[in-house]
């Protein structure tokens, strides 16, 4: 049985892959590019960190490319109703900021709260974008 909590994660992951094919319809390179960003940003933040990576996707976000949009959606998922024990101030835009000043305890809770976030972002993306081919 799904939890109230993995369903609105799951709800609001959906949406946003959905969001990223509407926006990469016509590049099926930046669709391929989502669904590979989706599968690595978990296992970097378990390598190098959450501020690391949060910090690296940020570097690597330019105007319209999948890490430009993953970074926003990971942003609007943290300022969102779905997340548990901690939520990101509707006054703070930037993730990274917000994510590297907090205490350990709030920071670990955010950790937590993304992975989970990216478990759903992942295995939907891997179900609705399709291979060349497929």
């Amino acid at each position: 049985i799904i939890t109230k909590l993995e369903k609105g994660r799951a709800e609001f992951a959906y949406n946003c892959v959905k969001r990223a094919i509407e926006i990469f319809q016509e590049n099926h390179k930046k669709q391929k590019e989502y669904k590979s960003y989706t599968r690595k940003i978990p296992t970097m933040i378990l390598s190098n960190g959450l501020g690391q990576t949060i910090a690296f996707v940020k570097a690597k976000a330019e105007k319209g490319n999948a890490y430009d949009l993953i970074y926003k959606q990971l942003t609007e998922y943290m300022k969102s109703d779905h997340t548990t024990r901690i939520r990101m101030p509707q006054n703070k835009n930037d993730l990274v900021e917000w994510v590297i000043s907090c205490d350990s305890l709030t920071y670990r809770y955010i950790t937590q709260e993304i992975l989970a976030f990216l478990t759903w972002l992942k295995k939907i993306a891997e179900g609705l974008i399709e291979e060349e081919g497929e």
